[in-house]
């Protein structure tokens, strides 16, 4: 497996760093606070940015778009989520922090020019969540999609329930049993490889009664 960066912000979001063609181009997977601690990792390496892949709009996840240069790529069902952070930290951190609007470009991840990645649709957590497959490298990274020990939360604004449900039987069965799921907080010591069948089931089944 090709070797990954990751870098945690303040609330706890995960950045990931990784270079699909083993070369100095670098991705990023999601642009969380703190972005400047991973763009000076860049520079300070020699390495060049390709683009950003955001899983989903969330600000901890996108509001690192403001100091973010290069191109960035995000499913625009999340569009407006990632354009009006103050929204967001205001119902998180209360009122007295006030976030400037994102003006910037942002491309439809859905519309994506690369071979090397695979785009999983996994609304629930967010409308427009999704997870980034590189397939080549074995790999997958899910956003709050899916968690070591647990899902994403459905109660924030365009969170589903019933979509997170859909998504859990018809969007992680998917995942090959021997990628490295890499989740957008905490650990990323999480593989299937050595979950059986009837173990993963129940898994999911627990997962589904949570909600």
């Amino acid at each position: 497996m090709t070797d990954i960066k990751k870098f945690t912000s303040f609330a706890t979001s995960n950045c990931y760093l990784i270079s699909p063609f083993d070369n100095e181009i670098v991705f990023l997977i999601d642009l969380p606070p703190n972005i400047d601690e991973v763009i000076d990792y860049i520079n300070t390496n020699n390495l060049t940015i390709g683009g950003a892949f955001i899983t989903h709009g969330h600000w901890d996840h996108a509001i690192g778009l403001s100091s973010f240069d290069s191109k960035a790529y995000i499913n625009l069902e999340d569009e407006h989520l990632a354009r009006n952070p103050s929204e967001q930290i205001g119902d998180f951190l209360g009122d007295k922090v006030s976030v400037n609007k994102y003006e910037g470009n942002l491309h439809n991840v859905l519309d994506h020019e690369y071979d090397f990645l695979n785009v999983y649709i996994n609304p629930g957590h967010t409308k427009g969540s999704v997870s980034f497959e590189f397939k080549d490298l074995g790999v997958v990274f899910t956003g709050d999609f899916i968690f070591k020990d647990s899902i994403g939360r459905t109660d924030l604004y365009s969170g589903d329930n019933n979509e997170m449900i859909d998504s859990i039987n018809n969007v992680f069965t998917l995942f090959q049993d021997d990628f490295q799921l890499f989740p957008g907080h905490g650990d990323d010591d999480l593989s299937l490889i050595h979950i059986s069948e009837p173990t993963r089931l129940r898994r999911i089944s627990y997962a589904v009664f949570c909600l």
